[in-house]
């Protein structure tokens, strides 16, 4: 029975996870570090990022998943600001060295393709956190050299066509990291020019040329730029500007007209303050400190503001979504879900963001655009097309957000985005280039979430999904039928053949079976849901007897009102994680 409140809505209309996240822990460790401050319960962030720490030595971005340099960098970062000492390091680098490609940079997860985020965090890894030389920097160096645009900027990995400062960024920094002083493999003078001239008429920076002003953009942009030895063009007028982003309560807002302080603006303005060799006040640095404090949930790690106003795009689509699944009869949608969710769709980005003021994630995006849909509301959907078209990278499948390395879930997140919103997927997307990522997933056995991976039931279901929408629809019925036979004898499906069935495996292939019009064991979903239902919530294995929360709720009462008849009307919204 679905609870009459899915759960209380937040101060800005929205809802979110119970969870700390590390995006914002990291940030907000690092800003107070920065003021020379501490979280006012360092012992309870101590306490969250160590819980991220996996049995190979990586830290992942949330427990139970996979680790990866971006999270392991976060994490270890942050321990080191608060003067814990970072667990088995030995057991770290032995992970890290598997994330090594073979064509010289780095990638996320062991068997991805590398991408020049990927490459900045794991030689800040390798150089600051482990102390050790990065292994073969020449190898590295032609890496990074692959990655400069005619323009002179650098993009996400090699081939890459939209330069961007983040890349700069990265890329600037990764090689000091590896290379110390050694001469720069890409033309530096053209570089520096780049970066500078993201510095527009109001004084701040840009990400690239089509882009509005952002404290991120300039942060990034100093950075690189002092990295290469240089700076600004104008700094006095980039100074103006970050101090126009101060906002009355002491915190700073990420950019021109946003309102609202967080804590990766703060992050933002007080790193490129800090490069820029402008001194921030004591009243002022108190304010700061204070702000940035008030970010911490009890007993974890950070939100981005205050905890009674930050929502989270995946809350709140589940919150929407599962007001929807009520009778006639409950009291309906609350408009300030709609709104809360279209206001994730800013102006500075054209996907959907996990929390406002961060960049756009493609499968928030998905949540976002199916939880709307569900009541009869939508986003711009050329916005959307334009959005997807740029995600996607030059092996041809999509990352999490702009820039990041291929994965399944990604690239299945990104087609059913177009699908959900009404979009054709090959008048948005490159299809050839597609389907040859999701080629290169295949393993014998299935398909794994990257190519490097051993095969796992979601990543197969979610690789029946894009091949039928990408008009591959024999190989993808034959693929999805043969997910009946991975089922568990108890009901359910799990993660492998021998695997214990879990909620998020079984969702991915009833969708899958839904959608390719394929038929569902009834019997053994109920079988399954009740030994997964805990109270009027649901837990993600039948191992726990806890509630998971939101995005648990969202998934399994679908699944309930699918197993309620045999008639089987109920559509499964396209929802991955």
């Amino acid at each position: 029975m679905i609870p009459a409140t899915p759960g209380p809505l937040l101060a800005d209309g929205g809802a979110r996870q119970g969870e700390a996240d590390l995006w914002c822990s990291y940030a907000a460790v690092r800003t107070l570090h920065w003021l020379g401050e501490k979280p006012d319960r360092p012992e309870d962030a101590v306490a969250f990022l160590t819980s991220r720490q996996n049995a190979d030595g990586g830290f992942a971005w949330q427990r139970g998943l996979p680790s990866d340099v971006w999270a392991t960098y976060y994490c270890a970062q942050a321990l080191g600001d608060l003067g814990h000492p970072l667990p088995d390091p030995d057991r770290l680098a032995g992970w890290l060295a598997g994330t090594r490609t073979t064509d010289g940079g780095f990638a996320m997860t062991p068997g991805q393709g590398a991408d020049i985020w990927a490459v900045y965090y794991a030689t800040r890894v390798h150089s600051e956190v482990l102390g050790r030389p990065v292994p073969d920097p020449a190898a590295l160096g032609d890496w990074l050299a692959a990655t400069q645009h005619p323009d002179g900027g650098l993009t996400w990995s090699p081939g890459g066509r939209a330069p961007d400062v983040r890349a700069g960024y990265y890329g600037a920094l990764a090689w000091r990291a590896a290379a110390g002083s050694a001469p720069a493999p890409w033309d530096t003078p053209a570089l520096a020019g780049w970066l500078r001239d993201q510095q527009d008429a109001t004084g701040g920076f840009r990400f690239a040329p089509a882009s509005q002003p952002c404290a991120w953009a300039a942060f990034r942009a100093v950075r690189a730029l002092e990295a290469l030895g240089t700076a600004p063009r104008d700094p006095d007028a980039l100074h103006r500007w970050l101090d126009g982003r101060r906002l009355p309560d002491g915190g700073y807002e990420r950019w021109p007209g946003y309102g609202r302080a967080d804590v990766w603006s703060a992050f933002s303005v007080i790193g490129a303050l800090q490069t820029l060799g402008e001194p921030i006040g004591p009243d002022h640095r108190a304010e700061i400190a204070d702000q940035v404090r008030g970010c911490q949930l009890p007993g974890s790690g950070f939100t981005y503001t205050e905890p009674g106003r930050a929502g989270d795009s995946l809350a709140t689509a589940a919150v929407t979504i599962l007001t929807a699944l009520r009778p006639a009869t409950g009291p309906g949608t609350p408009d300030s879900l709609v709104r809360w969710l279209r206001g994730a769709h800013l102006p500075y980005e054209d996907g959907v963001m996990y929390m406002p003021g961060r960049g756009a994630e493609v499968r928030c995006t998905l949540w976002a655009v199916e939880a709307l849909a569900a009541v009869g509301e939508g986003l711009d959907t050329a916005r959307l097309g334009r959005w997807v078209r740029g995600l996607q990278n030059t092996d041809g499948g999509f990352g999490y957000w702009l820039g990041r390395g291929s994965d399944l879930v990604s690239t299945v997140s990104a087609v059913e985005v177009l699908a959900a919103a009404g979009l054709a997927p090959a008048a948005w997307t490159d299809v050839p280039a597609v389907l040859r990522f999701v080629e290169s997933c295949r393993h014998p056995d299935g398909y794994g979430q990257v190519p490097g991976a051993e095969p796992a039931l979601a990543a197969t279901a979610q690789a029946a999904r894009v091949l039928d929408l990408l008009g591959e629809h024999g190989p993808a019925r034959e693929l999805g039928a043969g997910l009946a036979h991975r089922a568990g004898p108890l009901g359910g499906f799990g993660p492998s053949a021998r695997g214990l069935p879990d909620l998020l495996s079984t969702y991915q292939a009833v969708l899958t079976q839904r959608v390719l019009g394929l038929p569902v064991d009834l019997d053994g979903l109920r079988r399954f849901l009740a030994k997964v239902r805990v109270g009027s919530g649901f837990a993600w294995s039948p191992l726990s007897r806890q509630p998971a929360g939101l995005l648990a709720a969202c998934l399994g009462e679908q699944l309930a009102a699918l197993a309620a008849s045999d008639a089987a009307p109920a559509r499964l919204l396209r929802l991955n994680l």
